[in-house]
């Protein structure tokens, strides 16, 4: 098969269906991804048996979680342009070794300070491989494939708590608190190893910066074995090319209220999210569920979102976000007011528990397959890099929030109730979003 003289690259990747090299690098950011929720959940696995031999008292353990958090803020903040500049592969081998490093530095801290300090710069790791490895695996998959695959990706999160919580429960014991980050700091190593050798850059992001046109070529080969490529061939993608700072690029070309909404959306789930995680236990318990069973409970809450997740790319692609988003964060205010109310019938509250973790699930991962749909190649780890950061932020504000309820004497029902609240909040955004959509963002596709 030949070509003319000028190949939009954006366009024959949406032609061939995946092939070696793609599934290859989606494999490889599914990794990263489910290493990610394995060093994220370690620290709340860990917490409880680190508390005596750092001394560490209980109103402190919660800065255990908010320095990665914090960390993973300005990860996502700071990264995402960097990768927009230099290449989403240098950063996302340079952040997967950085939360490896500090990750095997946490299980030789021996004092709260410094478990602070290494748990910030993991987290500054963490947010820095996650707007990288959604965009690298974005630009290599047909447009019409991106949610599947972006929820897939994002399935690798819980998933990765999920071991990271069946690992603490043999392992601590044993072995101590310090083998879960033993694990969780070798094993990113390692992979960070591995991307080297294996992982290339975004072709768009090539093209855009104007590779060698022989590096390109190789890439192109190896995606589509049948083109016949001229060797004074030029390459360009779809989208515009952007000048100044990528930031500002976010809010100009008509993708300011989008977003901005996208922003809020992000904000309002991933508190809820982290708010779940980090309350329910205490406030199952302060309901008189003894607390083996309140922690089966929440590890319902994470099977439904292992369940939830990868079913988001999906259903968006099959019925479009401006549908399923709402639909799933109305589910999740529901199920938690539903959960304020179940008492301690232990069926209802595994049920509701589980349902909440789907619908959040489902929200969560496709606002992440949405953001890399709003922005062109020139922008995209920026746009997501910001979109997660205001979404750790969030999660950092959300718990902080609850505990204010608590502490003033709220009722268990009416704080669960209040989770709900922001939930119908990001319903409302995300119904936005697409109305607000800029036409440049990729013509064609519904929202």
């Amino acid at each position: 098969m030949s070509v003319s003289s000028s190949i939009n690259i954006t366009e024959l990747i949406g032609r061939y269906p995946l092939g070696p090299l793609q599934i290859r690098i989606i494999v490889l950011c599914s990794l990263v991804a489910l290493l990610e929720g394995f060093d994220i959940l370690a620290i709340g696995a860990a917490a409880p048996a680190m508390a005596e031999p750092l001394h560490i008292a209980p109103n402190q353990i919660g800065f255990l979680f908010s320095a990665a958090l914090f960390g993973l803020m300005l990860g996502a903040f700071g990264l995402g342009p960097i990768a927009d500049r230099y290449g989403r592969r240098c950063v996302l081998i340079g952040a997967t070794a950085t939360f490896g490093v500090f990750t095997l530095c946490t299980a030789i801290a021996g004092t709260l300070q410094q478990v602070l300090l290494f748990r910030f710069f993991a987290g500054v790791g963490l947010g820095g491989a996650m707007p990288s490895f959604i965009s690298l695996a974005t630009e290599y998959t047909p447009r019409s494939k991106r949610e599947a695959v972006v929820g897939l990706l994002w399935t690798g999160v819980p998933l990765g708590g999920v071991m990271a919580g069946f690992l603490a429960s043999r392992l601590i014991e044993a072995a101590g608190w310090q083998s879960l980050f033993y694990i969780g700091g070798v094993l990113p190593l390692g992979l960070s190893i591995v991307l080297i050798r294996a992982m290339p850059d975004s072709i768009e992001f090539l093209v855009m910066r104007r590779a060698a046109n022989r590096e390109i070529r190789d890439l192109l080969v190896r995606i589509s074995p049948t083109v016949n490529i001229p060797s004074d061939c030029q390459f360009v993608i779809s989208g515009e090319k952007t000048r100044g700072v990528p930031v500002w690029q976010l809010f100009s070309g008509g993708r300011a209220c989008g977003t901005l909404l996208l922003w809020a959306s992000y904000f309002v789930t991933f508190m809820i999210l982290a708010t779940s995680g980090a309350w329910t236990p205490n406030l199952l318990q302060r309901a008189g569920i003894e607390g083996s069973r309140s922690s089966v409970a929440v590890a319902l809450f994470a099977l439904g979102s292992v369940f939830g997740t990868p079913l988001a790319g999906f259903l968006v692609s099959r019925f479009a976000a401006r549908r399923v988003l709402p639909a799933a964060l109305v589910g999740g205010a529901v199920t938690f007011a539903a959960l304020g109310h179940a008492g301690q019938s232990m069926a209802l509250v595994i049920g509701c528990l589980g349902l909440a973790g789907f619908f959040l699930g489902v929200a969560s991962s496709g606002l992440i397959a949405l953001g890399p749909l709003l922005y062109s190649t020139a922008i995209r780890s920026t746009g997501v890099g910001w979109a997660m950061g205001l979404g750790r932020l969030g999660a950092i504000v959300g718990p902080l929030a609850i505990g204010l309820l608590v502490s003033r004497g709220w009722q268990i029902g009416d704080t669960f109730a209040a989770l709900g609240i922001p939930a119908l909040c990001a319903a409302l955004f995300t119904s936005l979003i697409s109305i607000n959509r800029p036409r440049s963002a990729a013509a064609g596709d519904e929202l």
